[in-house]
């Protein structure tokens, strides 16, 4: 599809277009047809549109343009007299090519069909007419080359529409206006189906037909202006031709008469005219009918589905072949993988993949878009060979007159006529091949690396590989020199080999298991004597080394002695005793220090080493035997004996009684303690804290300990260390216990004893230091007496008693002013002896303003939780109450509130 959209005031297009008119003739042959609507825009005015198709193809020879000026005549319908003729400028015009569109799918239409549309409108004041308006165009001429007329070159055509009048109610009218464009080509032979449809402003009812094209100028007046009357008569059909059998069809080119759906199929090329007119009717009466003149061109068409598959370039790919699909305009498809004996090598894939059961060529068949009467198929070959898959098999490594020697084989998939080129490197042994194999190679030397290659050709397809072999450095086997010569039958090997990742160890041990895999093995001897020790180093794909060397094994000469335990400065003896040694000729040498009793000494065992200075005393042994010499240290602790002190003191004498127990003591090694409190509790802290709760005389006593070092225990006694005096017995009566608020007096009466003094306080404030006293309360309630006695020892004791104070007051104010200078500004009774309370606040309508159980919470005047202050004048107010005896109260009363 092209379309270009231009205006004629474009300069240079305008250019173009006057110089086509200037070539204009009596004999110019372009015009295609047209068609005219309009719309009514109000205050009669017309906005009418007038649409010229010309032929801008090679029929189209002396390259006409479209008329500079349009010349419209505007009749009265009734009278046929001209109203008056217009002219429309091209230069106001909208020109574009008409898109070449098939619905068909199936075909191409060919490159050279092109048809251009100038669109012309203007507004036209028409005033109100019963019988309405006819309005014409006409043109000459049209292409010599359509079929269906005669002389078609000296035939014009006319483009009329009708503009109702009031005779036919329908003087306000807009015209119908068709929806697509026409279409420019048909394909012979193919099915034809295209929408004509017509849309109407007005909702009037649209009836579609094929109709007479008119006559318009002809060659001696191709533009006449105006046209001279309304005499309009139809085209010259050719033979066999009509309005209602346009084209030579098969089946007949027909429309709907309800949907404009215009279908059938063409079945001989060439140009051909027609007519299109819808009617409109309003109300059952037709008021208006457009007509579109145009010309068909039918035309072979090429196919528009091409089946296509490209060439095969993979030849030794496997049995698994995927292809390609380079169809052309088709959506879907159907693969024949052409297996013979079978039906299951079909796929509808677009680009499949197939699995050939076998090695050949085989017949594929693509058919593009099948069961469309313009698919098409592609049949190309296939050959599938299984990919070579040249593989280099590195064999076994080996290692012949101390040099390294490869077997090398392949695996391919190939046939007898495969051809082989070996290349094992230079300097290799043999260097190079053409058979399949297999070899064995020696490779070079002098070289770490060795590429090898192999390349493959059979059945035109070639493979190759390559593999690259490492050529270690060959290894050396170095036994480290014995170093030690008497530590016993077992001996650890020390490995100073090279260029080795594995090791064979042979200990020249008959009789057990003389050999090792490790790199530094331990090995112990089946007994003393000359061995002849053998060291083998490998490394993978490299010759090994072989090394030998002697070693002298003797026994273990290991000196050491068990250090005594430590022991204390006075009175300390040591005794010793020499191990290690393996032959009776051994010569032991001690030495304690010079702080020891026996400074030196040769014996195995010498006994009864003492020691005059406390501290760590170092002691060496030495051993010599068989040439061998060796020496062992280790030391004893000579500890000082440790010193005690100890303390219990306390400050009171009354339980609770807290006492404190300290032991400082000097050592060189912990010291533990136990502490026996008297009272069958102990502790285990040096310093602590212990408290007795009961009177009575305690005997202390405290034990220190040592567990190591110089062990030691001390047991110091503290008898009747501890004594804890009675406390006092405290009580008093009183009388009586149940009195009321108006006459709270009562008696208290001392009964304690042990006490030297006493002290009371009760819980309405009072106090006294008598023990016998009278005393009136304050408050109601349940009030409590509280005693304290104390003794020549400062012991206390306390008791308690409880005095029951009955009565109710009440008192409530009937008046406040809540104005904010901090007089009266609240109201709240007063109560005593309460032990509930709920109080309501009512308006004089009953409404309760302020509630409350809190006997401290006043009313400050204020309603809605505060938002709004309570107007003045006299609320009521209801109190429920119990006193302390729980007998329920209620109060009634007024209060006035005045700001």
């Amino acid at each position: 599809m092209r379309k270009l959209a231009l205006k004629i005031f474009n300069f240079h297009t305008l250019v173009a277009a006057l110089l086509c008119l200037a070539t204009v003739h009596g004999y110019a042959t372009h015009i295609v047809g047209g068609d005219m609507f309009y719309t009514y825009l109000g205050n009669n005015q017309y906005e009418v549109t007038l649409t010229v198709y010309r032929d801008c193809g090679p029929g189209n020879v002396n390259g006409t343009g479209f008329d500079q000026n349009a010349q419209i005549g505007i009749y009265n319908s009734g009278s046929g007299n001209l109203y008056q003729a217009q002219t429309m400028d091209l230069g106001n015009a909208e020109v574009e090519w008409v898109p070449v569109v098939l619905e068909n799918p199936c075909f191409i239409l060919p490159p050279d069909v092109c048809v251009e549309r100038a669109q012309y409108t203007e507004v036209y004041t028409l005033p109100p007419s019963a019988s309405g308006y006819t309005l014409v165009y006409s043109r000459c001429c049209r292409n010599s080359t359509i079929v269906n007329l005669d002389t078609p070159q000296n035939q014009g055509t006319s483009i009329v529409t009708y503009i109702p009048g009031s005779a036919n109610n329908a003087n306000i009218n807009n015209s119908a206006q068709f929806v697509n464009f026409p279409p420019v080509a048909l394909c012979a032979n193919a099915e034809f189906y295209f929408d004509a449809s017509a849309t109407d402003a007005d909702g009037d009812s649209l009836v579609y037909s094929f109709c007479d094209p008119y006559l318009g100028g002809d060659t001696n007046q191709p533009a006449p202006n105006p046209p001279n009357n309304l005499d309009l008569n139809i085209v010259d059909w050719a033979s066999g031709f009509d309005a209602i059998n346009p084209v030579t069809s098969n089946p007949q080119l027909t429309i709907d008469p309800v949907t404009g759906q215009m279908t059938g199929t063409a079945t001989a090329i060439g140009r051909y005219a027609l007519a299109l007119c819808v009617t409109e009717y309003r109300n059952g009466v037709a008021i208006n009918t457009i007509m579109r003149d145009f010309q068909f061109n039918v035309t072979l068409c090429d196919p528009n589905i091409v089946a296509s598959t490209p060439q095969q370039t993979q030849f030794c790919s496997g049995d698994v072949i995927t292809f390609q699909n380079t169809s052309i305009n088709s959506t879907f498809y159907h693969w024949d993988f052409g297996v013979a004996g079978i039906e299951s090598d079909t796929s509808n894939v677009e680009e499949p993949t197939y699995t050939y059961p076998e090695s050949g060529s085989f017949s594929v068949t693509l058919i593009a878009n099948p069961g469309w009467p313009c698919a098409d198929t592609s049949i190309s070959t296939f050959t599938s060979y299984p990919p070579i898959d040249a593989t280099i098999i590195v064999g076994e490594y080996e290692c012949l007159n101390n040099l390294d020697y490869y077997n090398l084989s392949l695996t391919a998939n190939v046939d007898a006529t495969a051809l082989y080129t070996w290349n094992f490197g230079a300097g290799s042994v043999p260097a190079n091949s053409n058979t399949a194999g297999p070899f064995l190679v020696q490779m070079n030397p002098e070289t770490a690396v060795t590429n090898i290659s192999l390349a493959i050709t059979n059945n035109g397809c070639v493979d190759s590989d390559a593999v690259v072999i490492e050529n270690p450095a060959d290894p050396v086997a170095v036994i480290e020199p014995q170093v030690s010569f008497c530590d016993g039958l077992t001996y650890t090997f020390q490995n100073l080999s090279s260029n080795a990742v594995s090791y064979y160890w042979n200990f020249g041990d008959t009789g057990g298991d003389d050999f090792s895999v490790m790199e530094n093995p331990e090995y112990t001897f089946n007994g003393i004597g000359d061995f002849n020790i053998m060291l083998v180093a490998q490394t993978p794909f490299a010759c090994n080394d072989t090394s030998y060397m002697n070693f002298e094994i003797y026994g273990n000469l290991n000196p050491s002695f068990e250090a005594p335990a430590s022991q204390c400065l006075e009175g300390n003896s040591f005794d010793f005793v020499a191990e290690g040694a393996t032959a009776a000729t051994a010569v032991y040498n001690w030495n304690f220090g010079a702080a020891a009793s026996t400074p030196v000494n040769t014996q195995s065992s010498p006994q009864n080493i003492h020691y005059s200075v406390p501290d760590w005393h170092s002691i060496v042994l030495t051993i010599s035997e068989n040439g061998c010499t060796e020496s062992y240290t280790d030391s004893v602790w000579v500890v000082q004996n440790f010193e005690n002190n100890f303390d219990v003191s306390y400050a009171a004498a009354c339980p609770p009684l807290l006492a404190t127990f300290t032991a400082q003591s000097i050592a060189e090694v912990p010291v533990y303690y136990v502490w026996n409190f008297g009272d069958g509790t102990t502790g285990t802290v040096p310093n602590t804290n212990h408290t007795y709760e009961n009177p009575g005389t305690y005997d202390i006593s405290v034990t220190a300990s040592t567990l190591f070092g110089c062990v030691e225990t001390v047991t110091v006694n503290f008898p009747n260390e501890i004594v804890v005096q009675a406390p006092p017995v405290a009580g008093f009566a009183i009388s009586p216990q149940l009195v009321d608020i108006l006459a709270p007096n009562v008696s208290v009466a001392d009964m304690s004893q042990g006490g030297t003094s006493c002290y009371y306080f009760m819980t309405d404030g009072g106090e006294s230091n008598d023990c016998n006293f009278q005393y009136s309360w304050s408050e109601s309630g349940v009030q409590t007496i509280t005693q304290v006695v104390t003794n020549e020892y400062g012991c206390v004791a306390t008791a308690s008693g409880e005095v029951i104070i009955s009565g109710f007051l009440f008192f409530a104010p009937n008046a406040f002013t809540p104005n904010g200078d901090g007089v009266n500004d609240i109201w709240i009774p007063e109560s005593t002896g309460v032990t509930s309370y709920h109080i309501v606040i009512y308006n004089r309508w009953g409404e309760v303003v302020f509630e409350t159980t809190d006997w401290t919470k006043p009313w400050t005047g204020s309603v809605h939780n505060g938002q709004y202050f309570a107007a003045d004048g006299v609320y009521n107010y209801v109190v429920k109450t119990e006193d302390l005896v729980k007998l329920p109260h209620e109060y009634h009363g007024i209060i006035l509130l005045s700001r």
